[in-house]
């Protein structure tokens, strides 16, 4: 009787193993809608590393946006995280 409850509680235990590897967090699977609608428009964004840039929202996720920045050499594109971002304004 040992063996068995001892197999079932393995068994269990690799199970919740396996529901966890593809079990995402809270914040992986949120994106702010607000951060979506703003795929394909022209903004200015002001962060930690970009000082009020003029750039187009390439994507977005939980984590990080793509920014495609216009520069005076020429287009680039960035990756921010989203909560380095202190400022988007709409074009």
């Amino acid at each position: 009787m040992l063996d068995t409850l001892t197999g079932a509680v393995i068994a269990a235990s690799l199970l919740n193993e396996e529901k966890d590897k593809g079990r995402k967090t809270m914040n992986e699977m949120y994106v702010s809608p607000i951060l979506k609608g703003l795929i394909g428009k022209e903004c200015i964004v002001s962060s930690d590393q970009l000082d009020s840039e003029r750039c187009n929202v390439l994507d977005v996720d939980a984590e990080f946006i793509m920014l495609q920045i216009h520069g005076k050499k020429g287009d680039s594109t960035y990756i921010e995280r989203v909560d380095s971002i202190e400022e988007i304004q709409v074009l």
